[in-house]
């Protein structure tokens, strides 16, 4: 059923939450330090997390280690929203996850569609979420993310009955034809945020992984109308991503994360490579702190 009121499901602030991986053989999740870290998020103020997107390196986690990782993290979330990625590169492996996720109280489910082969049609796109809604008792939130995996045309998402999509494409319209068609839209790319938060119900943001407080404070500049706060934290926001840039973005969200509540949070798991020692963590903390958050 399509369901009519997106922000009575989903609105604010969600964490795509990093994962922090072991320096062992097989860079095992380390899964006391992934409790630890959301529980210092679900104390700043966010909504929710996003287990396992991108900044969280999904699809370099193994299905059952998603699965222990959850069966974890949903008892102990409380209040804090927790919507599991689904982006499993097939669609068998897909259904196995939905029907974990079917005995878990998750808010909802955002999914992936397969994304090796390119282009692939709207019809088989809408065959796979077919698959995909029959499959869970939860909201389904699309994923679109045109850069690393298959786009997802707006005339999909308005046309299927899913809570809407996760933009992270940014392309001009695509965030506004989707919500004039009353369906949800989560921004998950930080870019002009401001002026995206317009035709959205909500952010989802790697960079709340360690300035939460800030990146809730732009939210709630933007939804009161202050648009001269929103303006100069989303500049200094945009600051702190740049830094977050120089090296693969994972690993510095992790190190500084690190510092800013003392839990250890690993490293990250290959293909991607770890920050270099002579990242100066402490000093990346002190300067994404000093933004103006009032």
């Amino acid at each position: 059923m399509q369901q009519q009121d997106p922000a009575g499901v989903l609105e604010g602030v969600y964490v795509a939450n990093v994962t922090p991986f072991r320096d062992d053989e097989r860079y095992s999740v380390d899964v006391d330090a992934y409790l630890a870290h959301v529980g210092w998020l679900a104390g700043q103020g966010v909504t929710g997390v996003i287990p396992f997107g991108t900044n969280g390196e999904g699809p370099s986690v193994a299905t059952r280690e998603k699965q222990a990782v959850l069966d974890a993290l949903v008892p102990v979330a409380g209040s804090l929203h927790v919507v599991a990625t689904v982006a499993e590169g097939n669609l068998p492996d897909t259904l196995d996850l939905l029907a974990h996720l079917d005995d878990l109280p998750v808010r909802a489910v955002m999914v992936l569609p397969p994304y090796y082969f390119k282009p692939v049609s709207t019809d088989g796109l809408r065959r796979f979420y077919d698959r995909v809604l029959a499959a869970t008792r939860h909201p389904v939130v699309l994923y679109h993310i045109p850069k690393y995996s298959v786009p997802l045309p707006p005339d999909l998402v308005t046309g299927l009955p899913v809570w809407g999509v996760k933009d992270s494409g940014g392309a001009p319209g695509y965030a506004e034809e989707v919500h004039a068609a009353g369906k949800g839209v989560l921004v998950g790319t930080e870019d002009d945020l401001p002026g995206r938060l317009g035709t959205a119900h909500g952010s989802i943001s790697a960079l709340a992984n360690i300035v939460p407080e800030q990146v809730v404070a732009l939210y709630r500049h933007v939804r009161d109308g202050r648009s001269a706060e929103a303006a100069a934290l989303s500049a200094h926001l945009q600051q702190v991503r740049a830094m977050t840039k120089q090296h693969d973005s994972a690993g510095v969200l992790k190190k500084v994360a690190e510092q800013r509540h003392g839990h250890p949070m690993g490293t990250v798991r290959p293909p991607l490579s770890p920050v270099p020692p002579t990242f100066d963590a402490a000093a990346a903390a002190e300067r994404a702190v000093a933004g103006p958050v009032r």
